[in-house]
């Protein structure tokens, strides 16, 4: 491998710890990574979501990685699409296929091996049957597409869903003629296919690899000319702020890369996300192509910036590590009339607010969408129960140390390095604690922001304020522990379509007394028995095979795609471990002698 790509290659697996695996295999997530960092800027892409993209493992159809995007989210099962559908009320799809070989040339017969993959699948969707058989894994991303077919007619502004396939490799490419052969024949066969498909493809060689690699890395930064600003009175924790008015051309800058593409990452902390083309959004656009480019500056509220580090040289202002977090529709109409004559021109009011103090931060964020209705879920990193658990973690000396993520990719430009494997997200969070502490596991399939309504709807506060922090890092350490053992093929993939069932069932096997509130005297020690379970290498794998062993005995097959969110296997697994518990001393078989084993 060529020095430069393999020094990339060597920090991608520092930082998600894949040392124990094959390099061929490592490098195929390693692609998978820098791949997938293109498509979602905004969305952590954990070591669970790389293992579950990769679908290289025999009966693959050449194809290792399989990357599908619906609203610009990572989708992983039916649940996910229906989930996206009902929040946005349309689909905006995109398929990534990836092939990725750790050689030094480049090999047409493995590309056309891939892109005959990719064909069989969208063959299948106008309605070819005979097709070679395949694994487990590409079977299940091969339902969800079928899934995503079915509802054609919300494909966004009637536009079909597109299709990229990369290939990667670690030479250098000289555009070879076979190559571009077999891709323009998988181009036209697709587009044979009549599904309208945008097909692009892309060769990834050992300097492209590094180029999105590096890019994963880089940083919000940019620097912006404002010809006018006003400064704002001084407040306590805020260091500068100014109100601006600013071209677009240089508005623009904040948000769009150098391949004319939506930053999807700096609209994070927006709790709104585009609403689309609502009657709102389609007058202020119709303002723009009427040419009435002072009544949009004088009727728009403009667009916030909170930025961390500041600094600006006469008319020159300098963001580094920023965040858009109110102007996400004025943002998204702009970028939609960017091609229009004189729109670079436009003045749009602007607030830059420079802080480091995230209290601060949020309060500005609150206070900036106040105004309109946002939803309950997309305001539950900035509950003070959120700065605890996050305080939690890091107080975190007894046990395992994890990275609670309370804002998206805020670990991604740490002083220090933080293990990209360690990191929990608000939404791996929520499921597992919903899972293992709620005892509800088959409710949490599918995207996260439907399951924080459900819980509300019902009356049920995920993140209530007295809830002990220690049983949000339990869960989130079990839920660690277990992707490595899947990971690492200490237990087999396909029970991951049920590893919520298996954090419960953890849970229950191994408590030394039933579960007595969240905010019991005794939810320190409750929680530190778990953990030193947790801790133990062999007593972990033990339990968590153990719990395999169980679901094997409820369902008396291997787990499918539906089981995850039947709750009546929930009832049935819960019925079982409270009878074996029962008798546990008695040790009446293997599975109690190892469960009276735990509290010793």
């Amino acid at each position: 491998m060529y020095i430069i790509t393999k020094s990339h290659f060597d920090d991608f697996i520092t930082s998600y710890d894949y040392h124990d695996l094959p390099e061929n295999e490592a490098f195929e997530k390693f692609i998978i990574y820098c791949v997938a960092s293109k498509y979602i800027r905004s969305q952590t892409i954990t070591k669970s979501l790389i293992d579950d993209i990769n679908i290289g493992n025999g009966g693959d159809w050449g194809i290792d990685g399989l990357l599908i995007v619906v609203n610009g989210r990572i989708v992983t099962a039916i649940q996910d699409v229906d989930d996206m559908l009902s929040a946005n009320g349309y689909l905006d799809v995109q398929f990534v296929f990836i092939q990725a070989k750790n050689v030094e040339s480049l090999n047409v017969g493995e590309i056309g091996k891939a892109l005959d993959g990719v064909e069989y699948i969208f063959k299948e969707i106008s309605g070819e049957n005979q097709l070679p058989p395949c694994n487990a894994e590409l079977t299940t991303y091969r339902k969800i597409i079928k899934h995503i077919y079915s509802y054609n007619a919300k494909f966004k502004n009637g536009k079909e869903a597109s299709c990229d396939f990369f290939y990667a490799y670690t030479g250098r490419y000289n555009k070879q003629s076979d190559s571009i052969a077999r891709l323009s024949k998988a181009k036209k066969e697709i587009d044979a296919l009549r599904l309208t498909l945008p097909f692009q493809h892309n060769i990834l060689d050992r300097d492209e690899i590094v180029d999105y690699y590096k890019e994963t890395k880089s940083k919000n930064e940019v620097s912006i000319q404002v010809e006018q600003k006003l400064d704002m009175p001084s407040v306590e924790r805020i260091q500068e702020s100014y109100l601006c008015l600013i071209p677009y051309r240089e508005l623009k800058k904040l948000y769009v890369d150098k391949e004319d593409r939506l930053l999807a990452s700096v609209f994070y902390d927006n709790v709104r996300d585009f609403q689309g083309m609502n009657p709102v959004n389609e007058a202020m656009s119709q303002s723009i192509r009427n040419g009435d480019y002072g009544l949009f500056t004088a009727m728009n509220n403009g667009v916030t910036v909170v930025v961390k580090n500041f600094s600006k040289v006469g008319k020159t202002f300098n963001l580094n590590d920023y965040q858009i977090v109110n102007g996400c529709q004025t943002c998204n109409v702009l970028y939609r009339n960017r091609t229009m004559t004189g729109v670079d021109e436009m003045l749009i009011v602007v607030k830059i607010i420079a802080s480091k103090d995230k209290i601060s931060t949020d309060k500005v964020i609150i206070g900036n969408n106040s105004q309109t209705e946002v939803l309950r879920e997309q305001l539950v990193s900035l509950l003070k129960i959120q700065h605890t658990i996050e305080d939690y973690y890091n107080a975190q000396k007894n046990f395992e140390r994890l990275y609670y993520e309370r804002r998206s990719k805020q670990y991604r430009n740490a002083d220090t390095a933080v293990p990209q494997n360690k990191i929990v997200t608000i939404a791996a969070q929520t499921k597992a604690f919903i899972s293992m502490m709620m005892g509800e596991p088959h409710n949490v399939r599918g995207y996260y922001g439907s399951i924080m309504n459900q819980y509300d709807d019902r009356g049920k506060k995920i993140y209530a304020e007295d809830t002990h922090p220690a049983y949000y890092y339990t869960c989130a350490l079990a839920d660690y522990k277990l992707d490595e053992m899947f990971s690492h093929n200490l237990i087999a993939r396909e029970y991951k379509k049920i590893k919520y069932h298996l954090l419960f069932a953890y849970r229950l096997m191994c408590e030394k007394e039933p579960l007595k509130g969240f905010n019991s005297n005794k939810s320190q020690d409750y929680c530190d028995h778990l953990c030193k379970i947790l801790c133990n290498n062999e007593k972990c794998v033990e339990s968590f095979k153990a719990a395999v062993t169980l679901v094997d005995r409820v369902l008396k097959r291997k787990p499918n795609d539906t089981d995850g969110n039947r709750s009546d296997f929930t009832a049935d697994l819960n019925r079982i471990i409270v009878s074996i518990n029962e008798y546990r001393k008695g040790a009446s078989n293997d599975f109690d002698r190892y469960t009276t084993t735990l509290h010793k």
